[in-house]
């Protein structure tokens, strides 16, 4: 995949997402995952630092490139098609062999029953999630597309306000938990505020990319990270009352997709994003168990940890892309 027909800047900003994405899988949402690292280390501020600007913005990315390309009325069941095979495919395939590898090796966070294995095809499983929440953005969107109910900035606008508030009422489970999460449709709610950011920020940027709106993200992108650093250190009770994390992932993004920059080493990593997406796990782990066993620092274990997982994803690409059949269930390309 080549990058000079892009635009520069958006996949700058994909390198960098991706690249975040693969340090916070390293590093462990919890404790108890990932590097294992207490909740006071310098490397769980660091995933508490990025966490509301990584996956955000890698979702506004897709949304913003799903604006170039959006679904054609009469077309919308070769769209979800093509949709099936790119995310549906790579989660059945990739998936099974990371919950089989992962139950076979020692050392591993999190084994599952290999009895339960049925379970990743219809709940969310690990980082495979995002893959069927994706998928049913895209649904959503060409829906609301084909019905003209984003071709304004009025109409985007409230669109954008529902997805904020149904992202609301599943984080703060208002939603009740008793409901399954089938097909990660609750994870779907948590992504489509910031892929209709993404939309619009595209599709309206003569209203929202105006100097003076990224003047307006940034003093936004500005006083949420404050915010985030003093409940980082001194929770307060209303941030994840009001879970303002969702307002800065949104501002965050849209400041960023916003502004104009070119750093090579991301335009170029960028190329290989999904496949670092659908493979780093493999790299993350076995680079913490490597890395562990030889006695490393967390320091080197983190470094090694991640670019091994970064290589190693490149690596099964440049591999399974030369074998058709393996070309599209495990990448899902054509």
């Amino acid at each position: 995949m080549k990058t000079q027909n892009k635009d520069l800047s958006i996949e700058t900003f994909r390198g960098i997402a991706i690249l975040l994405v693969v340090m916070g899988h390293v590093i462990g949402s919890k404790s108890t995952g990932g590097m294992q690292v207490d909740d006071d280390s310098i490397y769980r501020y660091l995933y508490c630092l990025f966490d509301n600007i990584k996956m955000p913005l890698f979702i506004a990315i897709a949304g913003w490139v799903y604006s170039l390309h959006p679904v054609e009325k009469g077309k919308l069941s070769e769209f979800i098609l093509k949709k099936a095979k790119r995310l549906i495919l790579p989660m059945i395939f990739v998936g099974t062999t990371y919950f089989i590898l992962q139950y076979l090796t020692p050392g591993t966070n999190n084994k599952g029953d290999i009895t339960s294995i049925w379970k990743i095809y219809i709940y969310p499983y690990t980082l495979y999630w995002f893959l069927p929440a994706l998928f049913l953005t895209f649904i959503v969107t060409s829906f609301l597309d084909l019905s003209n109910l984003m071709n304004t900035v009025k109409k985007w606008a409230i669109i954008t306000f529902i997805s904020w508030g149904l992202c609301f009422s599943q984080v703060s489970h208002i939603i009740p938990d008793s409901i399954p999460n089938l097909f990660a449709f609750k994870n779907a709610l948590y992504l489509m505020p910031f892929f209709f950011v993404g939309v619009g920020l595209n599709r309206f940027k003569d209203n929202l990319a105006t100097q003076s709106m990224k003047n307006i993200y940034l003093i936004g992108l500005i006083i949420g990270v404050i915010l985030q650093q003093i409940d980082f250190f001194t929770p307060m009770e209303y941030y994840n009352k009001l879970h303002l994390n969702i307002l800065i992932g949104m501002i965050s993004s849209a400041y960023l997709i916003s502004i104009k920059i070119n750093i090579p080493f991301f335009t170029w990593l960028a190329q290989y994003a999904y496949s670092i997406y659908l493979f780093h796990g493999f790299g993350t782990s076995a680079g913490r168990i490597i890395f562990r066993k030889l006695h490393m620092s967390d320091l080197s274990v983190f470094i090694g940890a991640t670019i091994m997982a970064v290589v190693l994803s490149i690596i099964i690409e440049k591999a399974l892309i030369k074998w058709r059949p393996t070309k599209i269930l495990f990448l899902g390309k054509k």
